[in-house]
């Protein structure tokens, strides 16, 4: 009789522990979460070339973070962890100086542990390219090409009186004739490109919570 109660006390007690030992785990995991808020903004060094002309929707993106990220006083993100992106829509550079478009959304980041981590970040903008490209970040976030310049842009203008003027035809014939001649004058517009090795910026779409493992060196109070 007394051995099954103590059993029972036994069995009891490993009830009421086991919640309580739960609780702990949980609370000791969330003392390790720390969360990059959305808009936090990342300076990236691109390993992988983008160009509006050769590549394609859907390509990986690779990516270094150049400056580290600390929250509440830990490193979080240390320099040279890779960040992942891709292409999700391009538009190739086309007549009459419209240049092109690349649309990219970065969307995870590897830990020095081997852990992948899903994300959501926008480019932002070009601090230094490689090359000579002078590509831009638009308004979306998306890699702009050079459109035509200033000189460029008037000689489409120009076209159609240099048409009407030199053949003496009417307005309608001179204005069609000068658009063609403003196609042919008119190069097409700048690829959007980036090189490998250019800086680029990132900024955080939504808040990013990283997961790290206890510190080695815990303060104590």
């Amino acid at each position: 009789m007394q051995r099954t109660l103590n059993l029972a006390l036994t069995v009891g007690l490993a009830v009421l522990t086991v919640p309580r030992l739960r609780a702990q785990t949980s609370l000791a995991q969330a003392q390790y979460q720390y969360t990059i808020p959305e808009g936090t903004e990342f300076k990236l060094v691109l390993h992988t070339e983008i160009n509006s002309k050769t590549s394609r929707k859907g390509d990986v993106v690779i990516c270094t973070l150049l400056d580290p990220v600390y929250v509440e006083d830990r490193l979080v993100l240390p320099r040279g962890i890779r960040v992942y992106g891709h292409i999700t829509d391009i538009h190739p550079a086309r007549r009459r100086g419209k240049g092109g478009l690349v649309y990219v959304e970065f969307d995870s980041l590897e830990l020095p542990s081997g852990q992948k981590v899903a994300m959501m970040g926008s480019l932002t903008e070009v601090f230094s390219s490689a090359g000579k490209s002078r590509s831009k970040v638009g308004p979306e976030g998306n890699l702009r090409g050079g459109g035509a310049n200033r000189k460029e842009q008037l000689a489409l203008f120009a076209a159609p009186t240099a048409a009407g003027a030199a053949g003496g035809v009417g307005p309608g014939i001179a204005a069609a004739a000068g658009g063609v001649a403003a196609a042919l004058l008119l190069p097409h517009g700048k690829q959007a490109m980036l090189l490998s090795g250019s800086l680029i910026g990132m900024r955080l779409d939504q808040d990013l919570t990283i997961t790290l493992p206890p510190p080695k060196h815990p303060l104590r109070y």
